[in-house]
Protein backbone atom coordinates (compact mmCIF):
# COMPACT_ATOMS: atom_id res chain seq x y z
CA UNK A 1 0.00 0.00 0.00
CA UNK A 2 1.41 3.14 -1.07
CA UNK A 3 2.66 5.76 1.83
CA UNK A 4 0.25 8.44 0.75
CA UNK A 5 -3.02 5.98 0.75
CA UNK A 6 -1.78 4.60 3.97
CA UNK A 7 -1.53 8.12 5.20
CA UNK A 8 -5.50 9.14 4.28
CA UNK A 9 -6.57 5.59 6.25
CA UNK A 10 -5.07 6.67 9.27
CA UNK A 11 -6.76 10.16 8.70
CA UNK A 12 -10.14 8.51 8.89
CA UNK A 13 -9.00 5.95 11.92
CA UNK A 14 -8.09 9.15 13.59
CA UNK A 15 -11.63 10.90 12.58
CA UNK A 16 -13.39 7.76 13.73
CA UNK A 17 -11.43 7.61 17.10
CA UNK A 18 -13.02 11.26 17.78
CA UNK A 19 -16.04 10.89 16.50
CA UNK A 20 -16.08 7.36 18.49
CA UNK A 21 -17.60 8.23 21.84
CA UNK A 22 -20.25 10.76 20.15
CA UNK A 23 -21.67 7.96 18.17
CA UNK A 24 -21.86 5.36 20.99
CA UNK A 25 -24.01 7.75 23.27
CA UNK A 26 -26.15 8.20 20.35
CA UNK A 27 -26.41 4.67 20.25
CA UNK A 28 -27.22 4.11 23.96
CA UNK A 29 -29.81 6.38 23.76
CA UNK A 30 -31.52 4.48 20.65
CA UNK A 31 -31.00 1.34 22.92
CA UNK A 32 -32.74 3.08 26.00
CA UNK A 33 -35.50 4.03 23.64
CA UNK A 34 -36.40 0.46 22.21
CA UNK A 35 -36.16 -0.91 25.64
CA UNK A 36 -38.72 1.72 26.96
CA UNK A 37 -41.20 1.55 23.99
CA UNK A 38 -40.24 -2.59 22.59
CA UNK A 39 -41.55 -0.72 19.34
CA UNK A 40 -40.43 -3.02 16.36
CA UNK A 41 -39.09 0.32 14.58
CA UNK A 42 -37.24 1.26 17.92
CA UNK A 43 -35.49 -2.20 17.72
CA UNK A 44 -34.45 -1.58 13.56
CA UNK A 45 -33.04 1.86 14.44
CA UNK A 46 -31.01 0.92 16.89
CA UNK A 47 -30.11 -2.26 14.90
CA UNK A 48 -29.29 -0.26 12.01
CA UNK A 49 -26.95 1.88 13.38
CA UNK A 50 -25.02 -0.76 15.31
CA UNK A 51 -24.71 -2.51 11.86
CA UNK A 52 -23.39 0.75 9.79
CA UNK A 53 -21.02 1.36 13.02
CA UNK A 54 -19.72 -2.42 12.47
CA UNK A 55 -19.17 -1.80 8.73
CA UNK A 56 -17.27 1.10 9.45
CA UNK A 57 -14.98 -0.19 12.27
CA UNK A 58 -14.32 -3.68 9.58
CA UNK A 59 -13.33 -1.22 7.03
CA UNK A 60 -10.48 0.52 8.96
CA UNK A 61 -9.84 -3.11 11.06
CA UNK A 62 -11.09 -2.28 14.10
CA UNK A 63 -12.22 -5.88 14.24
CA UNK A 64 -12.50 -6.04 18.02
CA UNK A 65 -14.92 -3.38 18.06
CA UNK A 66 -16.26 -4.65 14.92
CA UNK A 67 -16.79 -8.49 16.57
CA UNK A 68 -18.11 -7.19 19.33
CA UNK A 69 -20.80 -4.45 17.28
CA UNK A 70 -21.48 -8.28 15.39
CA UNK A 71 -22.86 -10.07 18.32
CA UNK A 72 -24.97 -6.84 19.28
CA UNK A 73 -26.65 -6.72 16.22
CA UNK A 74 -27.26 -10.61 16.70
CA UNK A 75 -29.27 -9.84 19.71
CA UNK A 76 -31.36 -7.60 18.51
CA UNK A 77 -32.05 -8.72 15.74
CA UNK A 78 -33.79 -12.10 17.65
CA UNK A 79 -35.57 -9.29 19.53
CA UNK A 80 -36.76 -8.07 16.18
CA UNK A 81 -38.25 -11.82 14.99
CA UNK A 82 -39.41 -12.72 18.50
CA UNK A 83 -37.21 -15.92 18.26
CA UNK A 84 -36.25 -15.06 22.56
CA UNK A 85 -38.19 -12.96 25.03
CA UNK A 86 -37.16 -9.32 25.29
CA UNK A 87 -36.57 -10.20 28.73
CA UNK A 88 -34.12 -12.67 28.57
CA UNK A 89 -32.10 -11.00 25.33
CA UNK A 90 -32.07 -7.26 27.44
CA UNK A 91 -29.37 -7.89 29.84
CA UNK A 92 -27.04 -9.61 27.34
CA UNK A 93 -27.24 -6.86 25.18
CA UNK A 94 -27.10 -4.20 28.41
CA UNK A 95 -23.59 -5.96 29.38
CA UNK A 96 -22.63 -5.76 25.86
CA UNK A 97 -22.92 -2.29 25.59
CA UNK A 98 -21.05 -1.72 29.26
CA UNK A 99 -18.49 -3.23 27.22
CA UNK A 100 -18.16 -0.44 24.63
CA UNK A 101 -19.22 2.19 27.20
CA UNK A 102 -15.97 0.74 29.23
CA UNK A 103 -13.69 0.69 26.84
CA UNK A 104 -13.81 4.36 26.12
CA UNK A 105 -12.54 5.28 29.60
CA UNK A 106 -9.67 3.11 28.85
CA UNK A 107 -6.96 4.84 27.40
CA UNK A 108 -5.47 3.37 24.79
CA UNK A 109 -9.30 2.02 23.90
CA UNK A 110 -8.95 -1.55 23.38
CA UNK A 111 -11.57 -1.40 21.10
CA UNK A 112 -9.86 0.51 18.62
CA UNK A 113 -6.71 -1.25 17.90
CA UNK A 114 -5.93 -2.13 14.37
CA UNK A 115 -5.52 -5.46 13.59
CA UNK A 116 -4.89 -7.39 10.18
CA UNK A 117 -7.91 -10.27 9.65
CA UNK A 118 -6.12 -13.61 8.86
CA UNK A 119 -8.48 -15.92 6.95
CA UNK A 120 -7.86 -19.61 6.68
CA UNK A 121 -7.45 -20.96 3.17
CA UNK A 122 -11.08 -22.07 2.57
CA UNK A 123 -12.41 -18.39 3.61
CA UNK A 124 -10.68 -17.29 0.45
CA UNK A 125 -12.26 -17.18 -2.80
CA UNK A 126 -9.96 -19.48 -5.50
CA UNK A 127 -10.32 -15.85 -7.34
CA UNK A 128 -7.93 -14.71 -4.64
CA UNK A 129 -5.71 -17.25 -5.20
CA UNK A 130 -5.29 -17.44 -8.76
CA UNK A 131 -5.11 -13.52 -9.36
CA UNK A 132 -1.88 -11.69 -10.44
CA UNK A 133 -0.31 -9.30 -8.33
CA UNK A 134 -2.78 -6.43 -9.31
CA UNK A 135 -1.37 -3.88 -12.00
CA UNK A 136 -3.61 -1.08 -12.94
CA UNK A 137 -2.13 0.19 -15.15
CA UNK A 138 -2.32 -0.73 -18.82
CA UNK A 139 0.49 -1.78 -20.95
CA UNK A 140 1.62 1.40 -23.67
CA UNK A 141 -1.17 1.67 -26.00
CA UNK A 142 1.52 2.86 -28.80
CA UNK A 143 2.95 0.86 -31.33
CA UNK A 144 3.41 -2.61 -30.17
CA UNK A 145 6.83 -4.60 -31.18
CA UNK A 146 6.08 -8.18 -32.46
CA UNK A 147 8.91 -10.78 -32.99
CA UNK A 148 7.82 -13.63 -35.21
CA UNK A 149 9.88 -17.07 -35.02
CA UNK A 150 9.45 -19.30 -38.45
CA UNK A 151 12.10 -21.00 -40.61
CA UNK A 152 9.70 -20.86 -43.50
CA UNK A 153 10.86 -17.37 -44.93
CA UNK A 154 7.44 -16.97 -46.86
CA UNK A 155 5.21 -17.74 -44.38
CA UNK A 156 7.11 -15.13 -41.69
CA UNK A 157 7.53 -12.48 -44.79
CA UNK A 158 3.81 -12.83 -45.37
CA UNK A 159 2.61 -12.75 -41.17
CA UNK A 160 5.28 -9.75 -41.02
CA UNK A 161 3.80 -7.76 -43.79
CA UNK A 162 0.14 -8.07 -42.91
CA UNK A 163 0.93 -7.32 -39.50
CA UNK A 164 2.83 -4.35 -40.51
CA UNK A 165 -0.23 -3.16 -42.36
CA UNK A 166 -2.56 -2.79 -38.76
CA UNK A 167 0.70 -0.45 -37.19
CA UNK A 168 2.63 -2.99 -35.41
CA UNK A 169 6.09 -2.88 -35.27
CA UNK A 170 7.31 -6.20 -36.93
CA UNK A 171 10.43 -8.31 -36.68
CA UNK A 172 10.95 -11.80 -38.45
CA UNK A 173 13.40 -14.07 -37.37
CA UNK A 174 14.10 -17.55 -39.07
CA UNK A 175 15.08 -19.39 -35.77
CA UNK A 176 15.15 -19.11 -32.25
CA UNK A 177 19.19 -18.37 -31.98
CA UNK A 178 18.45 -16.04 -34.04
CA UNK A 179 15.82 -14.47 -32.08
CA UNK A 180 17.90 -15.17 -28.67
CA UNK A 181 21.12 -13.42 -29.81
CA UNK A 182 18.87 -10.09 -30.57
CA UNK A 183 17.01 -9.82 -27.40
CA UNK A 184 19.54 -8.40 -25.01
CA UNK A 185 19.56 -5.18 -27.83
CA UNK A 186 15.82 -5.64 -28.78
CA UNK A 187 12.79 -6.00 -26.71
CA UNK A 188 9.61 -7.15 -27.51
CA UNK A 189 6.29 -7.28 -26.17
CA UNK A 190 4.95 -9.87 -28.24
CA UNK A 191 6.72 -13.15 -29.76
CA UNK A 192 4.89 -15.50 -32.33
CA UNK A 193 6.50 -18.63 -31.83
CA UNK A 194 5.85 -20.93 -34.45
CA UNK A 195 5.49 -24.62 -33.66
CA UNK A 196 6.59 -27.45 -35.51
CA UNK A 197 4.81 -30.78 -36.77
CA UNK A 198 4.67 -34.10 -34.07
CA UNK A 199 7.94 -35.21 -35.88
CA UNK A 200 9.67 -32.57 -34.34
CA UNK A 201 11.07 -32.18 -31.04
CA UNK A 202 9.72 -29.01 -29.74
CA UNK A 203 11.01 -28.76 -26.68
CA UNK A 204 13.28 -25.75 -27.03
CA UNK A 205 9.94 -23.93 -28.43
CA UNK A 206 8.68 -24.46 -24.78
CA UNK A 207 11.64 -23.45 -23.46
CA UNK A 208 11.82 -20.35 -24.89
CA UNK A 209 8.92 -19.15 -24.19
CA UNK A 210 8.97 -20.00 -20.57
CA UNK A 211 12.16 -18.19 -20.70
CA UNK A 212 10.49 -15.22 -22.44
CA UNK A 213 8.74 -13.86 -19.30
CA UNK A 214 11.99 -13.09 -17.55
CA UNK A 215 12.41 -10.18 -20.66
CA UNK A 216 8.58 -9.43 -19.97
CA UNK A 217 7.63 -10.49 -23.50
CA UNK A 218 4.07 -11.86 -23.98
CA UNK A 219 4.01 -15.70 -26.52
CA UNK A 220 1.74 -16.48 -28.83
CA UNK A 221 1.82 -20.28 -30.31
CA UNK A 222 1.23 -20.45 -33.77
CA UNK A 223 0.96 -23.93 -34.26
CA UNK A 224 -0.61 -26.58 -37.13
CA UNK A 225 -0.78 -29.22 -34.48
CA UNK A 226 -4.01 -29.10 -32.35
CA UNK A 227 -3.40 -31.54 -29.17
CA UNK A 228 -4.19 -31.49 -25.62
CA UNK A 229 -0.38 -32.81 -24.60
CA UNK A 230 0.77 -28.97 -27.06
CA UNK A 231 -2.12 -27.36 -25.44
CA UNK A 232 -0.65 -28.13 -22.10
CA UNK A 233 2.46 -28.15 -22.63
CA UNK A 234 1.82 -24.27 -23.62
CA UNK A 235 -0.17 -23.91 -20.36
CA UNK A 236 3.00 -24.80 -18.45
CA UNK A 237 5.19 -22.67 -20.28
CA UNK A 238 2.92 -19.69 -19.73
CA UNK A 239 1.92 -18.59 -23.02
CA UNK A 240 -0.51 -16.05 -23.25
CA UNK A 241 -2.59 -17.67 -26.68
CA UNK A 242 -2.35 -20.94 -28.61
CA UNK A 243 -3.85 -20.43 -32.50
CA UNK A 244 -4.14 -22.85 -35.32
CA UNK A 245 -2.57 -22.49 -38.97
CA UNK A 246 -3.53 -21.22 -41.36
CA UNK A 247 -3.50 -18.27 -39.55
CA UNK A 248 -7.11 -15.70 -40.17
CA UNK A 249 -5.12 -12.33 -39.93
CA UNK A 250 -7.95 -10.27 -38.35
CA UNK A 251 -8.55 -13.07 -35.68
CA UNK A 252 -5.12 -12.73 -34.73
CA UNK A 253 -5.25 -9.05 -34.96
CA UNK A 254 -8.14 -8.97 -32.69
CA UNK A 255 -6.36 -11.74 -30.21
CA UNK A 256 -3.32 -9.09 -30.03
CA UNK A 257 -5.44 -6.33 -29.43
CA UNK A 258 -7.16 -8.32 -26.40
CA UNK A 259 -4.37 -9.63 -24.84
CA UNK A 260 -2.85 -5.65 -24.59
CA UNK A 261 -6.56 -4.90 -23.69
CA UNK A 262 -6.09 -2.05 -26.10
CA UNK A 263 -9.36 -1.56 -26.50
CA UNK A 264 -10.59 -1.67 -23.00
CA UNK A 265 -11.68 1.79 -21.64
CA UNK A 266 -9.44 3.60 -18.55
CA UNK A 267 -10.09 4.99 -16.06
CA UNK A 268 -12.66 2.32 -14.55
CA UNK A 269 -15.33 3.82 -13.18
CA UNK A 270 -16.91 2.53 -10.38
CA UNK A 271 -20.65 3.52 -9.01
CA UNK A 272 -20.58 3.13 -5.15
CA UNK A 273 -23.85 3.26 -3.20
CA UNK A 274 -23.21 3.91 0.81
CA UNK A 275 -26.46 5.41 2.94
CA UNK A 276 -23.15 6.63 5.42
CA UNK A 277 -21.48 9.49 3.52
CA UNK A 278 -18.22 8.40 5.63
CA UNK A 279 -17.94 4.76 4.36
CA UNK A 280 -18.66 6.27 0.79
CA UNK A 281 -15.23 8.75 1.44
CA UNK A 282 -13.37 5.85 2.53
CA UNK A 283 -13.76 4.23 -0.38
CA UNK A 284 -13.60 6.51 -2.89
CA UNK A 285 -10.21 7.84 -1.04
CA UNK A 286 -9.00 4.13 -1.60
CA UNK A 287 -9.95 3.58 -5.03
CA UNK A 288 -8.83 6.96 -6.39
CA UNK A 289 -5.66 6.81 -4.94
CA UNK A 290 -5.26 3.93 -7.66
CA UNK A 291 -6.76 5.76 -10.55
CA UNK A 292 -10.27 5.17 -10.26
CA UNK A 293 -12.98 7.34 -11.38
CA UNK A 294 -15.80 7.25 -8.11
CA UNK A 295 -19.17 8.41 -8.17
CA UNK A 296 -20.60 8.03 -4.68
CA UNK A 297 -23.89 8.43 -3.88
CA UNK A 298 -25.80 7.97 -0.45
CA UNK A 299 -29.01 7.40 -1.92
CA UNK A 300 -30.70 4.33 -3.86
CA UNK A 301 -33.11 6.66 -5.63
CA UNK A 302 -30.40 8.77 -7.16
CA UNK A 303 -29.26 5.61 -9.42
CA UNK A 304 -31.36 6.00 -12.22
CA UNK A 305 -30.74 9.89 -12.87
CA UNK A 306 -26.87 9.49 -12.34
CA UNK A 307 -26.69 6.37 -15.15
CA UNK A 308 -27.83 9.07 -17.49
CA UNK A 309 -24.14 10.55 -17.28
CA UNK A 310 -21.77 7.92 -15.52
CA UNK A 311 -21.56 4.82 -17.13
CA UNK A 312 -19.89 2.54 -14.52
CA UNK A 313 -17.69 -0.72 -15.27
CA UNK A 314 -18.96 -1.94 -11.41
CA UNK A 315 -21.60 -1.59 -8.95
CA UNK A 316 -20.38 -1.53 -5.60
CA UNK A 317 -23.10 -1.87 -3.04
CA UNK A 318 -24.12 -1.83 0.27
CA UNK A 319 -26.21 -4.68 1.45
CA UNK A 320 -28.01 -2.73 4.60
CA UNK A 321 -29.68 0.94 3.88
CA UNK A 322 -33.05 2.37 5.35
CA UNK A 323 -36.46 2.32 3.12
CA UNK A 324 -34.60 -0.05 0.62
CA UNK A 325 -31.61 -2.55 0.97
CA UNK A 326 -28.63 -3.29 -1.47
CA UNK A 327 -30.24 -6.40 -2.74
CA UNK A 328 -33.07 -4.34 -4.28
CA UNK A 329 -30.66 -1.89 -5.86
CA UNK A 330 -29.03 -5.30 -7.32
CA UNK A 331 -32.81 -6.68 -8.97
CA UNK A 332 -33.15 -3.13 -9.88
CA UNK A 333 -29.78 -2.90 -12.11
CA UNK A 334 -30.30 -6.42 -13.39
CA UNK A 335 -33.81 -5.71 -14.84
CA UNK A 336 -31.70 -3.12 -17.18
CA UNK A 337 -29.99 -5.50 -20.06
CA UNK A 338 -27.53 -2.74 -21.13
CA UNK A 339 -25.70 -4.06 -17.21
CA UNK A 340 -25.83 -7.51 -18.13
CA UNK A 341 -22.51 -7.33 -18.40
CA UNK A 342 -21.53 -4.79 -15.31
CA UNK A 343 -20.10 -6.30 -12.45
CA UNK A 344 -22.59 -5.76 -8.83
CA UNK A 345 -20.60 -6.61 -5.85
CA UNK A 346 -21.63 -6.19 -2.33
CA UNK A 347 -19.29 -4.93 0.59
CA UNK A 348 -20.99 -5.71 3.31
CA UNK A 349 -19.93 -6.36 7.19
CA UNK A 350 -21.85 -9.57 6.89
CA UNK A 351 -20.05 -12.69 7.13
CA UNK A 352 -23.17 -14.75 6.95
CA UNK A 353 -23.39 -17.42 4.41
CA UNK A 354 -27.08 -16.90 3.68
CA UNK A 355 -26.70 -13.10 3.10
CA UNK A 356 -23.69 -14.43 0.51
CA UNK A 357 -26.07 -16.37 -1.07
CA UNK A 358 -29.21 -14.25 -1.15
CA UNK A 359 -27.17 -11.41 -3.08
CA UNK A 360 -25.70 -13.97 -5.61
CA UNK A 361 -29.62 -14.79 -6.33
CA UNK A 362 -30.67 -10.79 -6.51
CA UNK A 363 -27.80 -10.91 -9.37
CA UNK A 364 -24.78 -9.97 -7.80
CA UNK A 365 -21.28 -11.53 -8.83
CA UNK A 366 -19.70 -11.34 -5.60
CA UNK A 367 -19.42 -10.38 -1.74
CA UNK A 368 -16.73 -8.48 -0.12
CA UNK A 369 -16.65 -8.74 3.65
CA UNK A 370 -15.85 -4.72 4.86
CA UNK A 371 -12.56 -6.05 6.51
CA UNK A 372 -10.60 -7.19 3.68
CA UNK A 373 -7.60 -5.59 3.36
CA UNK A 374 -7.56 -2.77 1.42
CA UNK A 375 -4.82 -4.20 -1.35
CA UNK A 376 -6.96 -7.37 -1.87
CA UNK A 377 -10.35 -5.28 -2.39
CA UNK A 378 -8.23 -3.63 -5.14
CA UNK A 379 -7.22 -6.98 -6.66
CA UNK A 380 -10.74 -8.32 -6.71
CA UNK A 381 -11.84 -5.26 -8.44
CA UNK A 382 -9.82 -4.70 -10.88
CA UNK A 383 -9.72 -8.65 -12.38
CA UNK A 384 -13.50 -8.31 -12.31
CA UNK A 385 -13.66 -4.97 -14.04
CA UNK A 386 -10.94 -6.36 -16.84
CA UNK A 387 -13.00 -9.70 -17.16
CA UNK A 388 -16.22 -7.85 -17.16
CA UNK A 389 -14.65 -5.29 -20.09
CA UNK A 390 -13.50 -7.81 -21.99
CA UNK A 391 -17.21 -9.30 -22.40
CA UNK A 392 -18.94 -5.91 -23.02
CA UNK A 393 -16.22 -5.45 -25.57
CA UNK A 394 -16.95 -8.66 -26.86
CA UNK A 395 -20.65 -8.35 -26.66
CA UNK A 396 -20.67 -5.07 -27.97
CA UNK A 397 -18.09 -4.60 -31.06
CA UNK A 398 -18.20 -5.48 -34.54
CA UNK A 399 -16.19 -8.70 -34.44
CA UNK A 400 -13.99 -7.36 -37.46
CA UNK A 401 -13.18 -3.95 -37.28
CA UNK A 402 -13.48 -3.65 -33.18
CA UNK A 403 -15.77 -0.53 -33.20
CA UNK A 404 -19.12 -0.83 -31.93
CA UNK A 405 -21.60 -3.14 -33.95
CA UNK A 406 -24.91 -1.95 -35.56
CA UNK A 407 -27.14 -2.44 -32.56
CA UNK A 408 -24.66 -0.92 -30.14
CA UNK A 409 -24.07 2.33 -31.99
CA UNK A 410 -27.72 3.19 -32.18
CA UNK A 411 -27.93 2.67 -28.34
CA UNK A 412 -25.05 5.31 -28.44
CA UNK A 413 -26.73 7.69 -30.92
CA UNK A 414 -30.03 7.71 -29.35
CA UNK A 415 -28.58 7.97 -25.92
CA UNK A 416 -26.40 11.19 -27.29
CA UNK A 417 -29.68 13.10 -29.11
CA UNK A 418 -31.20 12.48 -25.55
CA UNK A 419 -28.47 14.05 -23.87
CA UNK A 420 -28.31 16.63 -26.38
CA UNK A 421 -31.98 17.72 -25.90
CA UNK A 422 -31.52 17.78 -22.27
CA UNK A 423 -28.70 19.91 -22.07
CA UNK A 424 -29.09 22.02 -25.02
CA UNK A 425 -26.03 20.31 -26.86
CA UNK A 426 -26.11 19.59 -30.49
CA UNK A 427 -24.84 16.75 -31.71
CA UNK A 428 -23.53 15.64 -35.90
CA UNK A 429 -24.22 12.22 -37.04
CA UNK A 430 -21.52 11.25 -39.39
CA UNK A 431 -22.95 8.41 -42.43
CA UNK A 432 -19.76 7.19 -44.09
CA UNK A 433 -19.22 4.69 -47.08
CA UNK A 434 -16.17 3.27 -48.49
CA UNK A 435 -16.22 4.19 -52.46
CA UNK A 436 -15.66 1.07 -55.04
CA UNK A 437 -15.50 -1.33 -52.36
CA UNK A 438 -17.09 -4.48 -54.12
CA UNK A 439 -14.04 -3.87 -56.65
CA UNK A 440 -11.75 -3.78 -54.01
CA UNK A 441 -13.24 -7.27 -52.99
CA UNK A 442 -13.31 -8.86 -56.25
CA UNK A 443 -9.52 -7.54 -56.92
CA UNK A 444 -7.96 -8.59 -53.91
CA UNK A 445 -10.34 -10.96 -52.73
CA UNK A 446 -11.99 -10.24 -48.98
CA UNK A 447 -8.90 -10.26 -47.24
CA UNK A 448 -7.98 -7.33 -48.62
CA UNK A 449 -11.76 -6.10 -48.44
CA UNK A 450 -11.41 -6.80 -44.66
CA UNK A 451 -7.78 -5.20 -44.27
CA UNK A 452 -9.72 -1.53 -45.77
CA UNK A 453 -12.35 -1.70 -43.51
CA UNK A 454 -10.23 -2.41 -40.35
CA UNK A 455 -7.88 -0.08 -41.27
CA UNK A 456 -10.92 2.55 -41.36
CA UNK A 457 -12.86 1.54 -38.55
CA UNK A 458 -9.28 1.96 -36.29
CA UNK A 459 -8.60 5.13 -38.15
CA UNK A 460 -11.78 6.47 -37.22
CA UNK A 461 -11.38 5.57 -33.81
CA UNK A 462 -8.31 6.88 -33.06
CA UNK A 463 -9.54 10.39 -34.53
CA UNK A 464 -12.57 10.81 -32.01
CA UNK A 465 -12.67 12.02 -28.52
CA UNK A 466 -13.85 9.74 -25.95
CA UNK A 467 -17.59 11.29 -25.49
CA UNK A 468 -17.17 10.19 -29.27
CA UNK A 469 -18.48 7.52 -30.56
CA UNK A 470 -18.35 5.10 -34.05
CA UNK A 471 -19.70 1.85 -35.12
CA UNK A 472 -20.38 -0.21 -38.11
CA UNK A 473 -23.43 0.49 -39.59
CA UNK A 474 -23.96 -2.77 -41.80
CA UNK A 475 -21.06 -3.49 -44.33
CA UNK A 476 -19.10 -0.68 -45.99
CA UNK A 477 -21.06 1.93 -43.88
CA UNK A 478 -19.80 3.60 -40.55
CA UNK A 479 -21.65 5.85 -38.11
CA UNK A 480 -20.13 8.36 -36.09
CA UNK A 481 -21.69 10.25 -33.22
CA UNK A 482 -20.11 13.61 -32.15
CA UNK A 483 -21.39 14.88 -29.13
CA UNK A 484 -21.21 18.88 -28.34
CA UNK A 485 -20.77 19.67 -31.88
CA UNK A 486 -21.17 21.46 -34.75
CA UNK A 487 -21.35 20.64 -38.42
CA UNK A 488 -18.50 22.99 -39.57
CA UNK A 489 -15.90 21.95 -37.23
CA UNK A 490 -16.78 18.38 -37.78
CA UNK A 491 -16.94 18.88 -41.45
CA UNK A 492 -12.89 19.82 -41.19
CA UNK A 493 -12.47 16.95 -38.65
CA UNK A 494 -14.28 14.99 -41.41
CA UNK A 495 -12.09 16.40 -44.17
CA UNK A 496 -8.75 15.58 -42.29
CA UNK A 497 -10.00 11.98 -41.55
CA UNK A 498 -10.61 11.20 -45.47
CA UNK A 499 -6.66 13.07 -46.36
CA UNK A 500 -4.98 10.30 -43.74
CA UNK A 501 -7.06 7.25 -44.96
CA UNK A 502 -6.39 8.21 -48.74
CA UNK A 503 -2.14 8.28 -47.58
CA UNK A 504 -2.81 4.41 -46.25
CA UNK A 505 -1.47 2.20 -48.59
CA UNK A 506 -2.79 -1.65 -48.64
CA UNK A 507 -0.49 -4.21 -49.82
CA UNK A 508 -2.13 -7.81 -50.65
CA UNK A 509 0.32 -9.83 -53.16
CA UNK A 510 2.62 -7.48 -53.76
CA UNK A 511 0.04 -5.37 -55.27
CA UNK A 512 -0.39 -1.71 -53.80
CA UNK A 513 -3.54 0.16 -53.76
CA UNK A 514 -5.38 2.58 -51.99
CA UNK A 515 -9.31 3.19 -50.86
CA UNK A 516 -11.09 6.43 -50.42
CA UNK A 517 -14.89 7.12 -48.99
CA UNK A 518 -17.83 9.50 -48.96
CA UNK A 519 -19.23 10.66 -46.25
CA UNK A 520 -22.56 12.89 -45.30
CA UNK A 521 -23.13 14.34 -41.87
CA UNK A 522 -26.29 16.28 -39.93
CA UNK A 523 -26.84 18.14 -36.89
CA UNK A 524 -29.52 17.37 -34.41
CA UNK A 525 -30.13 21.35 -34.18
CA UNK A 526 -32.08 20.37 -37.30
CA UNK A 527 -33.99 17.42 -36.24
CA UNK A 528 -35.55 15.90 -33.16
CA UNK A 529 -35.95 12.37 -33.94
CA UNK A 530 -33.28 9.83 -34.54
CA UNK A 531 -34.58 7.71 -38.02
CA UNK A 532 -35.08 11.66 -39.32
CA UNK A 533 -31.20 12.50 -38.12
CA UNK A 534 -29.64 9.99 -39.40
CA UNK A 535 -31.90 9.73 -42.65
CA UNK A 536 -30.45 13.14 -43.57
CA UNK A 537 -26.88 12.04 -42.85
CA UNK A 538 -27.95 9.76 -45.66
CA UNK A 539 -28.82 11.89 -48.06
CA UNK A 540 -25.68 13.99 -47.56
CA UNK A 541 -23.87 10.69 -48.38
CA UNK A 542 -25.84 9.76 -51.13
CA UNK A 543 -25.10 13.32 -52.57
CA UNK A 544 -21.71 13.53 -51.89
CA UNK A 545 -21.70 9.60 -53.76
CA UNK A 546 -23.15 11.68 -56.28
CA UNK A 547 -20.79 14.31 -57.10
CA UNK A 548 -17.90 11.95 -57.66
CA UNK A 549 -17.05 10.34 -54.28
CA UNK A 550 -14.21 10.97 -52.17
CA UNK A 551 -15.74 13.65 -50.03
CA UNK A 552 -17.61 14.77 -47.57
CA UNK A 553 -21.19 16.81 -47.71
CA UNK A 554 -23.38 18.37 -45.45
CA UNK A 555 -27.16 17.85 -44.74
CA UNK A 556 -28.63 21.64 -46.34
CA UNK A 557 -32.23 21.55 -45.02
Amino acid sequence: MSSKLEQKINEFRQIFSQEFPEKLTHLLGLWKLAQHTQQLKDFKSFRFEIHSLKGSSAALHYLKLSELLGQIEQHVAKCETHELDLAVMTPLIDMLMKNLLESMQQSPNALLEVQELIRSPTAVSLQDLNSEPMNLNLKSHQKISIAIVDEDQAVGSLLTKLLSTFGFVINHYASIQALKADLEFRKYKLVLLDLAPPQFDNTEVFALAKELTSYDADVFILSSIDSFDARLLAVRAKVNDFLLKPINITTLVSKIRKNFKIDLIRPYKILLLDDQAAVGVFYKTLLESQGIEVLVLTQANQIMTSLEYFHPDIFLLDMHMPDINGLEVARLIRQQAKYDYVPVIFLTADNDTMAKISALEAGADDVIPKDTSPDLILRQLDSRIQRSQQIRFAASRDSLTGVLNHGQIMEAASHSLRMAARHIKPIVLVMIDLDNFKKVNDTYGHIGGDKVLVSLGQLLQQSIRETDYVGRYGGEEFLVVFSDADSPTIERKMNSILAAFQHINFTINEFDFNCSFSAGLASSENYDKLSELIGAADIALYQAKAAGKKQVWVDSI
